[in-house]
């Protein structure tokens, strides 16, 4: 996941022109054997977000698919109450401690790639998955191998996040200011709709390409995971895309803590910019950054605010993380996880 800045203008210039949807609900031809897909929802003390997200799933009319549910150390101890209710029909994995969300879905990418899964799923548990969307996400992976990872449209309550009732159409990264945007236009077409970057709420992503770069990069913990393995799927000459009839809905509540929400933003941002931008990109998102900071100063000084603790501490960690990120290695199937 990351924090984002907000467009209404299209992720990138399609040529597609809208198009009566003929994809068949499975996504396949029928008599053929289906790829299968390994759904993970990863949750942290959410289980009524869970469990919701769960049974949207199960109500998928893919029948190649398997769930895993990654209880990701939640303090109220989520995961017996999960394999309670879903029994053998979800698989649930159990973490002793919170390991970000780019470590916790690490757990089920791995349980996917163990079991030979053709596709992986990386959703948000605030998310309720259209019946036919895995189809529809298989057939344009089947019907277009450039693609390492794809995204369904995803709609919202209409908001600020999402003025029009979509809140992802696709994206761009901006590593010269340090921040990524959502497209709000809703896209048409039967083709994936190429984009910068696919947002963590729901990555569907190829196993084959996964195995060439590598899984999420675990060190980060908290935003901007999404964009750097997006990043690395580019740089490995893979395409990212959206399916425009592949559809889900995402509640947005906005469940974390605003000071760990500018902790990780700031940090996190800087050590993207730094990991995959020139020296005078890192630059200049770092002024941007700093930026940021300095306007918060002003904000809590000017309005009697509480000072902008979290994210100046951020970005000083930012700084010094990212002395290592370009020489990091991002976790790949057979490397131990801190």
């Amino acid at each position: 996941m990351t924090t984002e800045s907000r467009s209404n203008q299209p992720a990138q210039e399609t040529g597609v022109s809208p198009a009566t949807d003929v994809v068949p609900a499975t996504g396949v031809a029928a008599g053929s054997v289906q790829p299968l897909v390994v759904s993970i929802v990863v949750d942290y003390d959410g289980l009524d977000d869970t469990l919701r997200c769960v049974r949207s799933l199960l109500d998928s009319s893919y029948d190649s698919h398997r769930i895993v549910v990654v209880d990701n150390g939640s303090p109220s101890g989520d995961g017996p109450r999960l394999s309670a209710e879903f029994g053998d029909s979800v698989v649930v994995i159990s973490s002793e401690r919170n390991l970000g969300y780019g470590g916790g879905a690490n757990l089920g990418l791995s349980w996917a790639l163990e079991n030979e899964a053709a596709y992986a799923w990386v959703l948000n548990n605030d998310t309720i998955v259209d019946p036919t969307c895995i189809g529809r996400l298989v057939e344009a992976m089947e019907s277009h191998p450039e693609f390492g990872v794809l995204s369904p449209q995803i709609a919202a309550r209409v908001g600020p996040e999402a003025p029009s009732g979509i809140w992802y159409a696709g994206g761009t990264v901006l590593l010269r200011r340090a921040e990524v945007r959502h497209s709000f236009e809703e896209i048409q077409g039967p083709a994936p709709v190429p984009t910068q970057y696919v947002t963590g709420c729901a990555m569907f992503l190829r196993s084959s390409s996964l195995a060439e770069v590598g899984l999420f990069w675990e060190p980060l913990f908290l935003f901007w995971e999404d964009v750097d393995l997006s990043l690395r799927m580019r740089r490995s000459g893979l395409k990212l895309g959206v399916v425009p009839a592949a559809r889900i809905r995402h509640e947005i509540h906005g469940s974390i803590r605003p000071a760990t929400l500018e902790y990780y933003h700031f940090r996190n941002a800087f050590v993207v910019v730094r990991k995959y931008g020139s020296a005078s990109t890192a630059l200049s998102g770092l002024l941007f950054l700093a930026g940021g900071v300095a306007r918060r100063w002003a904000r809590a000084m000017l309005r009697r605010r509480p000072a902008p603790i979290a994210a100046t501490r951020g970005l000083v960690a930012g700084l010094r993380l990212a002395i290592g990120s370009r020489s990091a290695e991002s976790p790949r199937r057979d490397q131990p996880r801190a």
